[in-house]
Protein backbone atom coordinates (compact mmCIF):
# COMPACT_ATOMS: atom_id res chain seq x y z
CA UNK A 1 0.00 0.00 0.00
CA UNK A 2 1.29 3.14 -0.79
CA UNK A 3 0.16 6.65 0.11
CA UNK A 4 -0.26 9.97 -2.12
CA UNK A 5 2.91 11.09 -1.32
CA UNK A 6 4.33 8.19 -2.59
CA UNK A 7 6.37 7.23 0.28
CA UNK A 8 6.18 3.57 1.43
CA UNK A 9 4.09 3.32 4.89
CA UNK A 10 5.88 2.98 8.02
CA UNK A 11 5.99 -0.01 10.00
CA UNK A 12 5.52 -0.43 13.65
CA UNK A 13 8.83 -2.54 14.15
CA UNK A 14 11.30 -0.74 15.45
CA UNK A 15 14.26 0.25 13.49
CA UNK A 16 17.50 -2.14 14.29
CA UNK A 17 19.55 -0.89 17.29
CA UNK A 18 16.01 0.90 18.64
CA UNK A 19 13.67 -0.52 21.02
CA UNK A 20 11.27 1.57 21.34
CA UNK A 21 10.89 5.10 22.43
CA UNK A 22 10.54 4.74 25.99
CA UNK A 23 13.65 2.55 26.62
CA UNK A 24 15.16 5.21 24.68
CA UNK A 25 14.15 8.23 26.33
CA UNK A 26 15.03 5.86 30.03
CA UNK A 27 18.05 5.19 28.40
CA UNK A 28 19.12 8.84 27.59
CA UNK A 29 16.78 10.37 30.66
CA UNK A 30 16.91 7.49 33.01
CA UNK A 31 13.89 6.72 34.64
CA UNK A 32 11.03 9.05 34.43
CA UNK A 33 9.23 8.72 36.88
CA UNK A 34 12.37 9.20 39.41
CA UNK A 35 13.35 11.84 37.48
CA UNK A 36 9.97 13.53 38.40
CA UNK A 37 10.28 12.32 41.82
CA UNK A 38 13.24 14.07 42.26
CA UNK A 39 12.70 17.17 40.66
CA UNK A 40 9.64 17.50 42.69
CA UNK A 41 12.09 16.69 46.08
CA UNK A 42 14.21 19.13 44.36
CA UNK A 43 12.31 21.85 44.15
CA UNK A 44 10.16 21.22 47.64
CA UNK A 45 14.26 21.89 49.00
CA UNK A 46 14.58 25.14 47.42
CA UNK A 47 10.78 26.03 47.93
CA UNK A 48 11.59 25.37 51.68
CA UNK A 49 14.88 27.11 51.68
CA UNK A 50 13.67 30.35 50.09
CA UNK A 51 10.97 29.80 52.51
CA UNK A 52 13.03 29.71 55.43
CA UNK A 53 14.81 32.80 53.96
CA UNK A 54 11.79 34.87 53.66
CA UNK A 55 10.88 33.72 57.15
CA UNK A 56 13.93 34.94 58.48
CA UNK A 57 13.60 38.72 56.58
CA UNK A 58 10.63 38.78 57.44
CA UNK A 59 11.32 38.20 61.14
CA UNK A 60 14.22 41.38 60.68
CA UNK A 61 10.91 43.23 58.82
CA UNK A 62 8.42 42.40 61.37
CA UNK A 63 11.13 43.70 64.30
CA UNK A 64 12.12 46.51 62.21
CA UNK A 65 8.57 47.20 62.19
CA UNK A 66 7.92 46.53 65.70
CA UNK A 67 10.79 48.74 66.56
CA UNK A 68 10.01 52.03 64.73
CA UNK A 69 7.29 53.08 67.17
CA UNK A 70 9.78 53.93 69.53
CA UNK A 71 12.29 54.51 67.24
CA UNK A 72 9.74 57.74 66.03
CA UNK A 73 8.98 58.22 70.23
CA UNK A 74 12.57 59.08 70.62
CA UNK A 75 13.17 61.01 67.77
CA UNK A 76 10.08 63.18 68.92
CA UNK A 77 11.43 63.57 72.10
CA UNK A 78 14.82 64.17 70.93
CA UNK A 79 13.34 67.00 68.06
CA UNK A 80 11.09 68.52 70.83
CA UNK A 81 14.18 68.80 73.55
CA UNK A 82 16.08 70.55 70.68
CA UNK A 83 12.53 72.72 69.73
CA UNK A 84 12.48 73.55 73.49
CA UNK A 85 16.28 73.85 74.19
CA UNK A 86 16.11 76.43 70.91
CA UNK A 87 12.99 78.13 71.75
CA UNK A 88 14.32 78.78 75.31
CA UNK A 89 17.81 79.99 74.06
CA UNK A 90 16.16 82.20 71.71
CA UNK A 91 14.01 83.53 74.67
CA UNK A 92 17.03 84.11 76.76
CA UNK A 93 19.00 85.30 73.27
CA UNK A 94 15.77 87.88 73.17
CA UNK A 95 16.19 89.06 76.61
CA UNK A 96 19.22 89.84 76.79
CA UNK A 97 18.66 91.80 73.73
CA UNK A 98 15.87 93.38 75.06
CA UNK A 99 18.30 94.34 78.35
CA UNK A 100 20.93 95.30 75.73
CA UNK A 101 18.66 98.01 74.04
CA UNK A 102 17.35 98.80 77.49
CA UNK A 103 20.78 99.95 78.95
CA UNK A 104 21.85 101.07 75.25
CA UNK A 105 18.70 103.54 75.38
CA UNK A 106 19.46 104.37 79.24
CA UNK A 107 23.48 105.24 78.06
CA UNK A 108 21.82 107.59 75.61
CA UNK A 109 19.39 109.45 77.64
CA UNK A 110 22.57 109.62 80.35
CA UNK A 111 24.78 110.73 77.63
CA UNK A 112 22.66 113.04 75.71
CA UNK A 113 21.91 114.55 79.39
CA UNK A 114 25.20 116.55 79.45
CA UNK A 115 24.85 117.03 76.12
CA UNK A 116 21.58 118.55 76.17
CA UNK A 117 23.11 120.81 79.48
CA UNK A 118 25.95 122.01 78.25
CA UNK A 119 23.78 123.15 74.87
CA UNK A 120 21.32 124.89 77.03
CA UNK A 121 24.72 126.53 78.90
CA UNK A 122 25.93 127.30 75.54
CA UNK A 123 22.43 129.47 74.97
CA UNK A 124 21.53 130.41 78.07
CA UNK A 125 25.35 132.22 77.71
CA UNK A 126 24.62 133.50 74.20
CA UNK A 127 21.65 135.23 75.66
CA UNK A 128 23.04 136.47 78.38
CA UNK A 129 25.89 137.84 75.99
CA UNK A 130 23.26 139.21 73.55
CA UNK A 131 21.66 140.72 76.49
CA UNK A 132 24.83 142.49 77.65
CA UNK A 133 25.27 143.71 74.25
CA UNK A 134 22.07 145.43 73.51
CA UNK A 135 22.39 146.86 77.23
CA UNK A 136 26.10 148.06 76.22
CA UNK A 137 24.60 149.02 72.81
CA UNK A 138 21.54 151.06 74.45
CA UNK A 139 23.88 152.74 76.91
CA UNK A 140 26.45 154.32 74.32
CA UNK A 141 23.19 154.64 71.99
CA UNK A 142 22.39 157.08 74.76
CA UNK A 143 25.60 158.37 75.51
CA UNK A 144 25.96 159.49 72.14
CA UNK A 145 22.60 161.08 72.18
CA UNK A 146 23.69 162.62 75.05
CA UNK A 147 26.45 163.83 73.66
CA UNK A 148 24.90 165.55 70.49
CA UNK A 149 22.26 166.30 72.19
CA UNK A 150 24.40 168.13 74.60
CA UNK A 151 26.36 169.56 71.61
CA UNK A 152 23.63 170.87 70.35
CA UNK A 153 22.43 172.52 73.63
CA UNK A 154 25.67 173.68 73.69
CA UNK A 155 25.54 175.37 70.37
CA UNK A 156 22.45 176.79 70.85
CA UNK A 157 23.73 178.40 73.65
CA UNK A 158 26.32 179.94 72.19
CA UNK A 159 24.24 181.42 69.56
Amino acid sequence: MQHDSGTPPRTTTPAPGTTDVHALYSRLLGNPQANADKAISTFQEEFEAKKTLFMEKDDKVVSTLQQIPAQLSSAKEHLDNNLSGTQSTAVEKLQALQQAITANSQAREKSANPTRSAKEAFEKDINDAKEAFDQEMALRHADVVKQYVGAFVNQIDSY
